[in-house]
């Protein structure tokens, strides 16, 4: 059994004096809750094999912060498509991923998330900062597709 944890960044720092979309940090609000949210998925055995993240400021912090709190060892890998929300590339993404990682945590931006949520599991969720998407897939990485994930559960940094 796979696991597909899909990510949210957390919340930004609108008044940080960045031009650009791309560069924008977390505010300390953002940075609290994605280490509450890592803390969490250590203590639910739900560290993650691999980490997929959208190379913009904001969920490559969030990304980093929650590698930090479970203690993840491998490389954070940095995909643009997870930036600019190209949903038909990330699948290709998810499908290229070798099946020796059970638990693949994926950090990125909405509205592309909550698309992703739905199509996967069927369900849709409303995906917030910080809000962790958790599926379930029994099949090889190759096959994730459409209607392929069971949704298990969504969590907020809010109720943890």
């Amino acid at each position: 059994m796979k696991k597909l944890l899909i990510m949210r960044h957390g919340k930004s720092d609108w008044g940080s004096g960045s031009e650009r979309d791309f560069d924008r940090p977390l505010n300390e609000r953002g940075i609290k809750e994605t280490t509450r949210v890592g803390k969490w998925l250590k203590n639910n055995d739900l560290t993650p094999d691999l980490i997929i993240s959208s190379p913009a400021e904001r969920a490559k912090i969030t990304a980093q912060n929650v590698a930090e709190a479970t203690f993840y060892k491998n490389k954070i890998v940095w995909n643009e498509s997870f930036y600019f929300g190209y949903f038909r590339e990330i699948i290709e993404v998810l499908n290229k991923i070798n099946d020796e990682n059970k638990t693949v945590l994926i950090v990125g931006h909405n509205p592309t998330w909550s698309a992703a949520v739905e199509h996967l599991s069927g369900k849709y969720f409303d995906m917030k900062t910080a809000n962790v998407c958790i599926l379930e897939f029994e099949d090889e990485w190759k096959n994730l597709k459409k209607g392929t994930c069971t949704f298990i559960n969504a969590l907020s940094p809010k109720e943890l």
